[in-house]
């Protein structure tokens, strides 16, 4: 066989020749094979830049919980930080019946309070909380209060973001724990999550779907597992990538001197790690993830792969509005990793060779598998992963479909 690289117009052309045992391309006969050196080059570039970056974010998420700290008792024990429990509420009359015993059956010596605020719910949750406390004891009346965002207040994108800041307004002690209205913590959370501020500023706390053994609900399972452990692994290096209110506090101090959600409210999310990412940037800010099996948040899954596309555009909403914008160009990275698993199957039928797909495709399969079983294997949940390989096919088109519609838009919220 004979190669020659042949200059035309706009390019080089690579030619291939079998030849009957003579080098003179007279004796030669043209397979028709061509394809443009610098198209060529230019997209194994491409790839190879996509799969690194991933590959990089795994070894760096990898690395991250291997730095996972053992959390010892503070000492002395009794010195327990008073806490206020925000949990910001909108239509929740299906949950918040649940939610209010689980917070009541708390067990905590040291001072704290619970402020549910009520964003203009048209149900009957406002009522239900207001009835718990009316019959409750002395004591829980006084530690469970209810609060009204006006109802005639402006529209503005985040709601949830101004409940909150009501709710921080009120709040009497040095830490804010936040939770949402359709958690169930066990009664062990609250003093779990204090417990860490012995040498913390911010601390997040470990969830878990706690959905049924259905294929959607497995999917959000394992999912959420990964956004545990990335959670995790950005925490543990004192350099926080993504957090999740549903298990969030830290010292009201804190969240007043760096701003709060100024400047955050024309923004449909961002009030858990864009805001941590403002309190990393003030010095000497101190993180620590709380992997107390006994105080993970249980999570409510969704029941409809419609509503987790809904979900997960809304999540990506604000890519591109974080404030460091490597960050924001890091995830474009990622996203555009998934584009081409996405895309490349397809062009492998105009011609794309096919490890062009495969080889990207497997160096995130066992980038996933390595981090999601370390994940699995500490929190002693391994049997999430029978559904791992289909999670990985469906996570794909998934995430390429839900950036672009949260970046439009395209997607309702309560």
């Amino acid at each position: 066989m004979l190669f020659k690289l042949q200059k035309q117009r706009g390019g080089y052309a690579f030619y291939a020749f079998v030849c009957e045992g003579a080098d003179d391309l007279r004796h030669c006969v043209n397979l028709d094979f061509y394809f443009p050196i610098v198209i060529s080059l230019v997209l194994l570039i491409f790839v190879a830049f996509l799969t690194l970056c991933y590959a990089g974010l795994m070894l760096y998420l990898w690395l991250g919980l291997l730095k996972t700290p053992v959390f010892r008792l503070p000492s002395p024990f009794s010195l327990l930080p008073s806490v206020s429990i925000v949990i910001p509420m909108h239509n929740e009359e299906e949950f918040i019946e649940r939610t209010l015993q689980a917070i009541n059956s708390q067990e905590y010596e040291g001072e704290w309070e619970v402020l549910f605020v009520n964003d203009r719910s048209t149900d009957k949750c406002p009522e239900i909380v207001q009835n718990f406390c009316e019959n409750s004891s002395a004591e829980n009346r006084q530690k469970i209060r209810l609060l009204n965002v006006p109802v005639n207040s402006p529209k503005i994108a985040s709601p949830k973001k101004r409940a909150l800041n009501t709710g921080f307004l009120e709040a009497k002690n040095e830490i804010l724990l936040i939770a949402d209205a359709d958690c169930e913590p066990p009664k062990n959370w609250l003093k779990s999550m204090a417990l860490h501020f012995a040498d913390a500023d911010v601390v997040q706390g470990a969830k878990a779907n706690n959905g049924d053994d259905s294929f959607l609900h497995s999917y959000q399972k394992l999912e959420t597992l990964g956004f545990t452990l990335i959670e995790s692994a950005g925490y543990n290096r004192n350099k926080p990538l993504v957090a999740s209110a549903a298990s969030l506090a830290y010292r009201k101090k804190l969240f007043f001197n760096c701003g709060g959600f100024e400047n955050l409210y024309d923004l449909t999310s961002g009030d858990d790690d864009m805001l941590i990412h403002r309190m990393a940037k003030i010095s000497g800010t101190r993180f620590a993830y709380n992997w107390d099996t006994s105080a993970i948040m249980p999570t409510a899954p969704v029941n409809s792969w419609l509503a987790l596309l809904q979900q997960r555009a809304r999540w990506g909403s604000n890519g591109a509005n974080y404030e460091n914008k490597f960050y924001s160009a890091f995830l474009f990275c990622i996203y555009v990793f998934f584009v081409w698993l996405l895309v490349s199957p397809f062009l492998i039928f105009a011609g794309l060779p096919v490890w062009y797909f495969t080889l990207p495709f497997a160096v995130k399969f066992i980038c996933d598998f390595l981090l999601l079983f370390s994940g699995a294997k500490k929190l002693k949940s391994l049997s999430l992963l029978w559904c791992f390989p289909f999670v990985e096919v469906i996570q794909i088109p998934l995430f390429s479909l839900a950036v672009p519609m949260g970046s439009l838009g395209l997607y309702r919220w309560k």
